[in-house]
């Protein structure tokens, strides 16, 4: 069963607003078309900067979760507040340049998904 990827948006406005939602979320539905999957979450006007997610962004395909991270990297209004998957998997992000990537790829247990904008996205198993 391939995996799908889930990356949660959240804010970095101190107050988060619909705004931000409809000047983001339609822009990255229209970039990434049929590969991802963006979907708008309800925001409640006691939502503070780190507690917002604003939306997130579904895709079954490594390569649209790396443009998608890519994208929203250098984002003024959103970041990735984290990468979830629909199995016991979950994805880690670590700064390249901290990592052993050999190391990383010959660990049985861990995947890496790429390397985006000096960020490693290794997709790490859980142990049975």
């Amino acid at each position: 069963m391939p995996v799908t990827f889930r990356v949660v948006l959240r804010s970095t406005e101190t107050q988060p607003s619909q705004q931000t939602q409809e000047s983001v979320l339609p822009v990255m539905s229209q970039k990434f078309g049929q590969r991802v999957a963006v979907s708008a979450a309800d925001l409640s006007p006691d939502d503070r900067l780190r507690a917002a997610t604003i939306g997130t962004v579904d895709t079954d395909a490594s390569a649209a979760l790396r443009d998608v991270y890519e994208y929203v990297k250098p984002h003024r209004l959103v970041k990735v507040g984290a990468i979830r998957t629909n199995d016991d998997s979950r994805v880690a992000v670590r700064k390249a340049h901290e990592v052993d990537r050999e190391s990383v790829e010959r660990h049985e247990h861990a995947t890496v998904l790429g390397e985006v904008r000096g960020d490693l996205l290794v997709r790490v198993r859980r142990d049975e």
